[in-house]
């Protein structure tokens, strides 16, 4: 959907001396890490590429969103500064730990005064960064993935590091049991490749009751935000309520509802209506896919699809976000 081949990528922002990008592809260069401008090369599998962002809000905004407690002066000279190094490296997060350390480590050693994963929004000193990457196992959620809650749900972002959905519990109640059960529940995801649908239920212990999973795409953040997660959301539904029926096999629109929906609306120069997005779902060639196929489709197109059986729901929350 974003006209550029999907790349699997982690980005970094990094405020820091940069007066342009060459400056930081240079400090790249010296630690051995080839990196190119953004835009100057395709960017594919083993790319990276360094912009140059400019704004007087950049290392106040790295500040406020620095975890720990950071020192006076660290706050003072991120506060000061209004040029950030903006890295992409492509590769899942946690497919090459020690590229990124490495990245991180020049920059740092090149004037870099912390840095932020703009797939979730959360900053690090670089102390903290590089154990959490250096450990062993490496620390891939604390790195990667942060937890917000609003008025009627807990939820993730960032879990697009590794081209999984995010996870919204829905009612999510007493916080730090909420906060244990995303957390259970994003390692199931990360570390043991479940093949799940629409349907399925899942509980992090055995005293907790079962809750059924629904996947939506991402409500919260438009496409163009780092933090938008193309692979949508797992939503967690309240204990006792029952959602769609799973299905034994994936049933896959082939090209993607997303797409055909989006071509029509181009064609047409206007919205579809909702009796014209249902009948385009029933119409839609599918074929019959193991989950787990369906699931490795989804990775290498870099975002999902919406449900036909929510097709109207799902694609008015596409719509907003592009």
């Amino acid at each position: 959907m974003t006209g550029r081949r999907y790349v699997p990528s982690t980005l970094l922002l990094v405020p820091g001396p940069w007066r342009h990008a060459d400056e930081a592809i240079e400090a790249l260069s010296r630690a051995g890490i080839p990196a190119v401008v953004g835009g100057q090369a395709p960017f594919e599998a083993g790319s990276i590429t360094v912009e140059l962002v400019d704004d007087d809000g950049v290392g106040a905004a790295v500040s406020g969103s620095l975890g720990g407690d950071p020192s006076a002066e660290l706050v003072e000279l991120l506060e000061s500064s209004h040029r950030a190094a903006l890295v992409e490296i492509a590769g899942r997060l946690s497919a090459d730990v020690a590229r990124t350390a490495r990245v991180g480590r020049a920059l740092r050693d090149a004037g870099g005064l912390a840095v932020r994963m703009e797939r979730s929004g959360v900053a690090f000193e670089w102390a903290a960064w590089l154990d959490l990457l250096e450990t062993e196992p490496p620390g891939l959620l604390s790195l990667g993935v942060i937890m917000f809650r609003d008025a009627e749900s807990l939820f993730t972002c960032g879990m697009h590091h590794f081209d999984l959905p995010d996870i919204e519990l829905v009612g999510g109640g007493d916080e730090a049991v909420a906060a244990g059960w995303l957390d259970a529940f994003a390692g199931y995801l990360l570390f043991e490749d479940p093949a799940l649908t629409s349907g399925h239920t899942f509980r992090p212990d055995e005293d907790s009751p079962r809750r059924v999973l629904e996947r939506w795409p991402d409500h919260r953040h438009a496409q163009g935000d780092g933090r938008h997660n193309p692979f949508g959301i797992w939503r967690v539904l309240p204990p006792g309520e029952r959602g769609l029926e799973p299905f034994g096999l994936a049933l896959v629109p082939i090209p993607s509802l997303v797409s055909v929906l989006l071509a029509a609306e181009r064609n047409l120069g206007r919205p579809l209506s909702k009796a014209e997005v249902e009948r385009a779902a029933d119409e839609a060639a599918s074929t019959a896919m193991a989950i787990a196929d369906a699931a490795a489709l989804e990775q290498s197109r870099g975002y999902a699809d919406i449900d036909p059986r929510l097709a109207w729901e799902q694609w008015k929350v596409v719509r907003r976000g592009l």
